[in-house]
């Protein structure tokens, strides 16, 4: 029986479920949360959708106490959208994206540790988690959002078949309603596509046309429907033309052929597609990850007072993190 769970039911994580009850492919879906009283009522939902829709014969709710309960589930895909920063509440001014790393990856990674079956796509920052959990043999399969939103643009755009690279930190140059998510600097990060039989210069100017997009939390639809579709080429036998972040902990986003079985970057030099991904992730707030899994930043995270994290002090930091945000914002 295909099954597929969502782990975290926030706002971005009932949309994800909301959309795979409309799958024809899935033929068992659960939600799973420590919230019972939203999980319970948003599957009971869906359950009904999918009865409508002709989704999924088998919905369920299951509560955890933890996240590391989820890997125990018997499922072909997890879908991970537990995090500790939402990313659409307001930040303080001047405070890099990728800064917050370290709170939303201690969820993903506590999930990775009890080594899930099923591979996992990763929601919360993918471009930056994947890549900051690799060294420690802990990356989600696959990430979903920002390269794969932004890919459908250039193709509806230009009419064409359309590759492209591009970290989390250049999506905002394509989508001005989500430049609070960082500075516009002139300079831009660096990303790549390629359309065939349209010039450099022309791709330019499309990844740069206007496109408005509702701010916060209505933009989960696009990220839910992507996420659909990442989960639908990890259910298929024959692999299919995607972009995803963070395959196999890759830093940033690619053009893949994903499938159940495979998962290869589809650009002509892979190597040069992950040079720029680490370059653009600067632009976030991230300037390296070392190979031992520190995570070290353009600046000092906000209330920490340091630049470099390493593993063991992942869960202090995202603490200390998390209290001075909130102080910040309430």
């Amino acid at each position: 029986m295909t099954t597929v769970a969502v782990v975290g039911l926030g706002d971005l994580g009932s949309r994800v479920l909301d959309v795979l009850a409309r799958s024809t492919r899935i033929e068992r879906l659960i939600g799973a949360t420590r919230d019972r009283e939203r999980g319970e009522t948003r599957v009971a939902q869906c359950r009904l959708v999918a009865a409508l829709q002709g989704g999924p014969r088998h919905v369920e709710f299951r509560a955890i106490g933890e996240i590391a309960e989820a890997a125990a589930i018997d499922a072909d895909v997890i879908v991970c959208g537990a995090t500790r920063h939402t990313w659409w509440k307001p930040s303080p001014e001047g405070v890099p994206y990728g800064t917050w790393l370290p709170l939303q990856m201690v969820l993903v990674r506590d999930l990775m540790r009890a080594r899930p079956r099923a591979p996992v796509v990763c929601l919360p920052y993918p471009d930056g988690v994947g890549p900051a959990l690799a060294p420690l043999g802990l990356a989600p399969h696959i990430g979903a959002g920002n390269v794969g939103e932004t890919a459908p643009k250039l193709e509806l755009l230009s009419g064409g078949e359309v590759r492209l690279v591009m970290h989390h930190a250049a999506q905002r140059y394509a989508f001005p309603s989500f430049a609070f998510l960082g500075d516009r600097a002139a300079e831009e990060p660096p990303w790549a596509a390629q359309i065939a039989g349209v010039a450099e210069e022309r791709v330019r100017e499309l990844f740069h046309a206007p496109w408005p997009l509702p701010i916060g939390t209505a933009s989960h639809d696009l990220t839910a429907s992507h996420t659909a579709t990442i989960v639908d080429a990890l259910l298929a036998e024959e692999p299919r033309r995607v972009h995803a972040p963070a395959p196999g902990g890759r830093p940033g986003g690619y053009p893949l052929r994903l499938s159940r079985d495979v998962l290869e970057v589809d650009w002509p030099d892979e190597l040069e597609a992950i040079a720029i991904n680490e370059r653009a992730q600067r632009w976030d707030g991230l300037e390296r990850v070392e190979p031992d899994g520190t995570l070290v930043f353009t600046q000092e995270l906000f209330g920490v007072g340091t630049a470099r994290v390493a593993p063991h002090e992942l869960d202090a930091v995202a603490d200390a993190l998390e209290a001075a945000r909130d102080r910040c914002t309430t």
